[in-house]
């Protein structure tokens, strides 16, 4: 397994760790064996990820420890960004590399503007139909495991959202490459983006490569790789607060007699001048920035939903 280390786990059962790790995942490897890795590292059971990146794929990574794993599906509904480059004149069964690539139509007619014009299609609100090759579920099983039994089903398109997407490059040829930056939504597949590129152009295309470089306010310049994690003498430094996983949320200040309220699972209300409008979502803070629950304001009370501390 590339990038991975194989020391034993380090013992950490007298400390309790909670938090986001911002990782940079390297090629070659799943996004469930740098999950393996981290829990190794720290000696903790309760990690998750947020948002699979294909083994192929490298980039930011957040991952989730110990209270901070009921946080994983707020991350997903921030907007990620994605550097990759689109090969037009080829086509896979898996949308990338790791699939059968075989030839498709000749692509050195197009042109830096013929792309950019077929780009226009592809932003603001679109339907994915998801690959084959993917965890989507079909009948209670995933996608994949029917694509390895060489089954194909029927499946139904979904809307997918697409931010930004801008052309940075473009590399003419038989075979031609397209280097875009796109920011999405939750759920769009940059492997579905480079086909139905490709066949709206009329010469097939696949992902040639992949990078995340944003998710919601990480940033990879800020992520850490995996040798840095294992070399560390205390982990726990690398660790971001839970709040970064809830950065999109509308933010409710507390003070410490709140904040011990809500800890115990209480309704506080908030003064008048920090009172959002009614059903707005909010995350709970402690004066020093810390997450204490998440909830729900209705008439200026704060309900909270998921208590965290």
């Amino acid at each position: 397994m590339t990038g991975v280390t194989t020391a034993g786990p380090r013992p950490r059962a007298e400390q309790r760790t909670a938090g986001v790790l911002s990782l940079n995942k390297p090629a070659g490897i799943t996004s469930f064996d740098a999950v393996r890795e981290v829990r190794r590292i720290y000696g903790e059971r309760r990690v998750g990820h947020a948002g699979t990146l294909d083994p192929t794929a490298s980039g930011l990574l957040p991952i989730c420890l110990g209270r901070a794993t009921r946080l994983v599906d707020y991350f997903h509904a921030q907007p990620k960004t994605y550097h990759c480059v689109v090969r037009l004149g080829e086509r896979s069964d898996t949308f990338d590399l790791e699939g059968t690539v075989t030839p498709g139509a000749d692509a050195s007619a197009l042109s830096e503007a013929s792309v950019r014009a077929a780009l226009g299609a592809f932003s603001g609100d679109i339907l994915q139909v998801p690959p084959m090759h993917s965890a989507v579920r079909h009948e209670g099983r995933h996608l994949y495991e029917l694509a390895r039994q060489g089954r194909e089903v029927q499946r139904e398109p979904r809307q997918a959202t697409i931010h930004a997407l801008e052309l940075l490059a473009f590399r003419p040829g038989r075979v031609a490459e397209a280097e875009l930056m796109v920011t999405s939504g939750k759920g769009a597949y940059m492997r579905v983006l480079a086909h139905d590129l490709g066949e709206a152009l009329g010469t097939g295309g696949l992902l040639g490569w992949l990078s995340r470089t944003r998710y919601g306010s990480l940033t990879l310049d800020g992520a850490v790789q995996l040798a840095e994690l294992a070399a560390m003498e205390d982990p726990r430094e690398a660790l971001l607060g839970m709040e970064v996983a809830v950065a999109h949320l509308a933010r409710a200040d507390l003070g410490p007699a709140q904040a011990q309220q809500l800890r115990r699972g209480q309704a506080v209300w908030l003064p008048r001048g920090q009172q959002p409008a009614d059903g707005t979502e909010c995350a709970g803070m402690t004066p020093d920035g810390r997450l204490v629950a998440i909830g729900e304001v209705q008439g200026g009370l704060f309900r909270p939903t998921k208590v965290l501390a």
